[in-house]
C-alpha cells in the first residue's frame, strides 16, 4: 500500500495500521511543536496518520484538528515507546486480524484523544492503554479509566502520588503542587467520586471540619496510580 492510498484510508483503519507498526519518529517530541508550524514540518506532513486526519477537512484543517493531530502523535509515541511490554505482540496480532476487536479498540481510542484538552493527557492514555495490554485490568475498566482522564486535572495526579507514599494524610496536610488548600480538597472529592480515593473522620465523634478528615487511596486508585507511573 503506497502513500496515497495510506492518505484515503478511514482513520480508524489509519489508526489501527499506527499502533502494530508506526511511521513515527520516536525521538521527535510532537508536544513541544507549535501549533501554527506544525504542517509545515515536512517529515510530520508526510506521516501516513497525519494524511488521513488533514483528509477529514474538507477545506483545509482547522485548530482543533492541529490540535487532535499532536495529541495522536504523542499517543503514538509513548505507545510505541514500550513496545517491549508483556502481551503487545498478541495486542497487535489481535488488532490485525480481528476486524471487531481493530474497531473496538481505535474507535474508543479516537474518541478519547478527541475529548482530551492536551497532548500530556493523550501520553497518559498510552500508558493506560498498556496496563491493559498487560492485563492489570480489563477493557471495561480502562474505559472507564480513560472517561475519567478527561475529567482529571493534574493536581489529581499529584495527590494520587503523594497519598501513594503518605498511605493516609489529613487533607490539610497533604503537601503537592499547589498550597491552596480548596484546590486540595477539590481534588481529593474528585478522586473520590472517582473511586481512587476514601475519606474518613480522623476522630470517633466525626468532625465538621474537611481539612481535618483523612484521606487515602482505595484499590481502584492504586491500579490507575501505578498504570500512569509505569
Amino acid at each position: 500500500m503506497n502513500n496515497d492510498e495510506l492518505q484515503s484510508l478511514p482513520i480508524n483503519d489509519a489508526v489501527s495500521k499506527e499502533l502494530i507498526n508506526t511511521s513515527l519518529d520516536l525521538t521527535v517530541d510532537y508536544g513541544e511543536m507549535a501549533l501554527d508550524s506544525f504542517l509545515n514540518h515536512d517529515p510530520i506532513s508526510e506521516i501516513p496518520i497525519v494524511k488521513s486526519i488533514v483528509a477529514l477537512g474538507k477545506f483545509g484543517i482547522s485548530i482543533k484538528e492541529l490540535h487532535f493531530t499532536k495529541k495522536v502523535l504523542c499517543f503514538l509515541k509513548e505507545f510505541h515507546s514500550r513496545s517491549s511490554t508483556d502481551n503487545i505482540v498478541e495486542f497487535k496480532n489481535k488488532l490485525n486480524t480481528d476486524q471487531r476487536f481493530k474497531d473496538k479498540v481505535t474507535e474508543q481510542i479516537i474518541l478519547i484523544i478527541d475529548r482530551l484538552r492536551t497532548e500530556q493527557r493523550a501520553v497518559l492514555l498510552a500508558k493506560l492503554l498498556m496496563g491493559h495490554i498487560q492485563e492489570k485490568y480489563n477493557w471495561e475498566t480502562f474505559c472507564y479509566f480513560s472517561e475519567c482522564l478527561d475529567s482529571m486535572q493534574f493536581i489529581d495526579i499529584a495527590v494520587l502520588d503523594y497519598l501513594f507514599v503518605n498511605k493516609h494524610a489529613g487533607i490539610g496536610n497533604i503537601d503537592v503542587t499547589t498550597d491552596d488548600k480548596y484546590m486540595i480538597l477539590a481534588s481529593v472529592e474528585r478522586l473520590k467520586s472517582y473511586g481512587f480515593v476514601g475519606v474518613q473522620d480522623l476522630t470517633f465523634i466525626g468532625s465538621s471540619d474537611e481539612f481535618k478528615k483523612e484521606a487515602y487511596l482505595s484499590s481502584l486508585g492504586k491500579v490507575i496510580h501505578n498504570s500512569i507511573n509505569a
